[in-house]
């Protein structure tokens, strides 16, 4: 599917806890292990050129961390008391705005 403001949105969608994308445009992803699910997104975007949102959704008290892990591959953490667990998420990837 193609983003209609490619400008701003390089990604956005809802994965659920088996990796699987409940939606998503612009970007692929799947589960590599408990806590652990992979973006592999259509545009190559280095660190310094996006910022990536994630909103668990669920009750619990998350800690997500967003690893770059290469300019098309950002791999999301989920740990809850130090161990990590499987969640439903949305995603939202902002590309740098063009001139800054």
């Amino acid at each position: 599917m193609a983003l209609q403001n490619p400008d701003v949105i390089g990604a956005a969608g809802s994965v659920g806890a088996d990796g699987v994308a409940v939606w998503a445009a612009g970007f692929a992803s799947a589960t590599t292990g408990a806590g652990v699910y992979t973006l592999t997104l259509d545009e190559a975007l280095d660190a310094t050129e996006c910022a990536i949102l994630v909103t668990p959704r669920t009750t619990a008290q998350l800690t997500v961390a967003v690893v770059h892990t290469s300019d098309t591959v950002k791999t999301i953490n989920f740990l809850l008391v130090a161990a990590a667990t499987n969640g439903a998420f949305d995603v939202l990837v902002i590309k740098k705005p063009h001139g800054t």
